[in-house]
């Protein structure tokens, strides 16, 4: 990991140890999805892809 990414996994996690301290637990939530993906980035991605849209464009 490089160290850009280690310290956006260190600036990640203070901010989710900050955010259940304040009682904002749906950041905190999103804060931990995002560090999931930063730890498993390294494989296969299975979820749906929404960078190119929902399809429904019409």
């Amino acid at each position: 990991m490089s160290d850009e990414m280690k310290e956006l996994r260190k600036r990640l996690n203070n901010d989710a140890i900050r955010c259940q301290e304040e009682g904002d637990t749906e950041i905190k939530d999103g804060i931990m999805i995002a560090l999931f993906e930063i730890e498993h980035l390294d494989e296969p991605y299975f979820g749906t892809d929404y960078s190119q849209g929902d399809g429904d464009n019409d």
